[in-house]
């Protein structure tokens, strides 16, 4: 306690104020997250981002107010509305999944920026730098903004916590817990929603563009390391937090850099990392485990030749 306090004393409000919320969002991501990568719903949340932007302006336009939560509110409204278009797609058309989150991502995308252009230009009161929606605005968080983003990421682990078998049961089968009597639609449809939930809350962070990276890469990080859901949800908690941390001290020292693709790139360097060196799964492992087979299969020829040898001279 002693030297955080010293630690906290050398570090301007700020920086401590975007960092809080900043390891929130990114822990919290990262566990919600898991569940996204399992049911292979990854690009569902890049949609959904990318939705947000239409929501977001559509209540300032509405309400008049620039009050984050008032803009998170709207920003989750227009994610669901685009997951909900992707289901409607899905199931009234001919169109493969991948072409109908193109569909949704690309036309939520131009519409938003539309909105916010057309607003800007127009000089609409508060509309004025929310385009930094694009790649976060970390700079602009207040103390206020910072508890909204933990508590909101918080109650998002809390319901993951409290339902953490049925929904590793629909993450893994979702027939199987559908025919064993569990609710497996509704339980489906609240993962993508904490999908959705994490996606708003890290706009801040990351911004729509990249905020994606925050939910599937602290995730495929942890399955390189383990097969068991409980470590893989703390080992990517744990990623999506360091990552954070890290990239507020570097965007803090390298002025004019912004801080989420800087914690989006420190996120993507635990991946390579894992990648070519995670036990069992990793690159030099596997590499390894292929050099050394030979020489084992070798050595097992070796002993029986031995042994048949021994045998036919006991003979």
């Amino acid at each position: 306690m002693i030297r955080l306090s010293v630690i906290a004393a050398f570090l301007p409000y700020n920086t401590l104020v975007v960092a809080a919320g900043v390891a929130a969002v990114g822990c919290a991501a990262g566990v919600i997250g898991t569940f996204g990568v399992l049911r292979k719903r990854a690009l569902v949340g890049d949609a959904a981002a990318h939705a947000t932007l239409v929501g977001v302006a559509s209540a300032l336009l509405l309400t008049g107010q620039r009050d984050l939560a008032v803009l998170l509110v709207g920003g989750l409204t227009s994610a669901m509305v685009a997951i909900v278009l992707l289901v409607l797609i899905r199931k009234f058309t001919r169109t493969r999944d991948d072409a109908a989150i193109a569909i949704v991502l690309s036309v939520s995308f131009g519409l938003g920026i539309t909105l916010i252009s057309g607003m800007v230009s127009r000089g609409i009161p508060g509309s004025g730098g929310l385009e930094r929606f694009l790649l976060g605005h970390t700079a602009s968080l207040t103390a206020h903004d910072a508890i909204l983003l933990g508590a909101v990421s918080a109650t998002s682990v809390l319901c993951i916590v409290v339902g953490l078998k049925e929904a590793t049961m629909v993450a893994f089968d979702r027939d199987f817990a559908a025919a064993a009597g569990w609710p497996a639609a509704t339980i489906d449809f609240v993962l993508i929603a904490l999908v959705a939930v994490m996606v708003v809350v890290g706009l801040p962070a990351a911004g729509a563009v990249l905020v994606t990276a925050l939910v599937v890469i602290p995730p495929a990080v942890a399955r390189q390391w383990t097969e068991r859901i409980v470590p893989m949800l703390v080992i990517a908690g744990t990623v999506g937090l360091v990552s954070s941390l890290l990239g507020v001290a570097i965007s803090s020292v390298a002025v004019q850099i912004p801080t989420g693709p800087v914690v989006v790139l420190v996120a993507t360097s635990f991946l390579i990392f894992s990648v070519f060196l995670a036990p069992c799964r990793g690159i030099v492992w596997r590499a390894r485990a292929t050099s050394l087979l030979p020489s084992a299969c070798c050595e097992e020829k070796d002993a029986e030749t031995t042994a048949r040898v021994v045998t036919e001279q006991k003979l």
